[in-house]
């Protein structure tokens, strides 16, 4: 059996003394796995950089088997941010969530396109990156299925001046509807709400807080899983 396709490399660890396991999130078949050989080759490290934009050749006696890899470069991102370190922690970041999220070789369109402008916007160092890998983390979070409420009030149903977010339910709460409980709730910027709005530092360290919250208690720890280093990097760099 054999296919080919893009997708984006997510990472690779040793198999033996001649072959690594490359791992991809690929276009068509969703995150996928595959031996790969000659990794020592220059040419061949560089391309299989996390975030890096692939082709890539599978081939396997069965679809349930491991199968082997031969990769072409499409576009190396991670060239573009090999000196700026909370860039690289932000793809990294990326990758090890999915890898841990997204069930193995089931196409994910909506991620894979989210993904793949995110590590652009990213490796191209766009101004708010750091805001629309918030919400990326958001959107992740509702397509495994624990997505977050931040349309109206879950006490009083209003749908202004909501500011903060209950840390069981994920749902939006005002300061009427918090009561004596906001220094419970998780704070909600406003940019979550308004995209246009403006935000400073501790705004992203609260959003921050917030969807790592979730990942947390509703699938890492349910599923006995730690959760990814790279992501706690990435928000200490930020808050900084």
């Amino acid at each position: 059996m054999r296919w080919s396709g893009t997708g984006f490399v997510l990472g690779f660890k040793k198999y033996n003394e001649s072959s690594y396991i490359l791992e991809a999130f690929t276009e068509d078949h969703g995150r996928h796995k595959g031996l790969i050989r000659g990794i020592h080759s220059k040419n061949l490290r560089a391309v299989i950089e996390p975030g890096n934009e692939v082709m890539l050749n599978w081939s396997g006696r069965l679809e349930s088997h491991l199968g082997n890899y031969t990769v072409e470069p499409i576009k190396l991102w991670s060239s573009y941010i090999l000196s700026r370190k909370i860039n690289l922690h932000g793809i990294n970041s990326i990758c090890s969530i999915i890898i841990s999220t997204m069930a193995e070789k089931q196409q994910n369109a909506f991620i894979y396109e989210k993904s793949l402008s995110l590590i652009k916007d990213i490796c191209k160092n766009k101004e708010d990156w750091i805001k629309s890998y918030i919400f990326w983390e958001i959107d992740l979070l509702s397509d495994i299925g624990y997505g977050l409420d931040l349309t109206e009030c879950a006490v009083t149903s209003e749908k202004d001046n909501l500011k903060f977010v209950s840390p069981s339910s994920g749902r939006a709460v005002t300061i009427e509807g918090a009561g004596s409980y906001k220094d419970k709730l998780f704070k909600l910027p406003n940019f979550l709400i308004n995209r246009s709005s403006e935000y400073n530092d501790e705004d992203l360290e609260n959003a921050l807080s917030l969807t790592e919250h979730f990942f947390r208690k509703r699938f890492y720890e349910p599923n006995n899983l730690n959760f990814p280093k790279s992501r706690n990097h990435l928000k200490i760099s930020i808050i900084k």
